[in-house]
């Protein structure tokens, strides 16, 4: 028997919930389970501890490991294409499944 309502790990001020009844939808709950699945066994963590980043820590808006989630949940989510990400920064989805409350970052574009 599905229950009636969810409820995932809340977001600082934001309780998430998935019930039935509609209100604010979005076709991309998948990511509040993979965020689940990413809390507990740390993947983007480890992924972006592996990185380098060579930016000046003083002009730092978006920590890496945040980038690296906002990616690979971009790309779970079908959008494989960093130009969906312009528009999926204001995503509350997005932004609750990687752990952000606000806008998160923009794509720079090619350098």
């Amino acid at each position: 028997m599905v229950p009636e309502k969810l409820t995932f790990s809340p977001l600082v001020r934001r309780k998430i919930e998935a019930d039935f009844s509609g209100g604010h939808i979005t076709s991309d709950a998948g990511l509040l389970l993979l965020r689940e699945v990413d809390k507990q066994h740390r993947l983007t963590q480890r992924l972006a501890s592996v990185l380098n980043d060579s930016r000046n820590p003083m002009l730092v808006r978006h920590k890496l490991e945040t980038m690296t989630r906002q990616r690979v949940f971009g790309v779970a989510a079908g959008y494989e294409d960093l130009n969906d990400h312009e528009a999926l920064r204001f995503d509350q989805a997005l932004q609750t499944a990687v752990g952000k409350e606000s806008d998160l970052a923009a794509y720079s574009g090619p350098s």
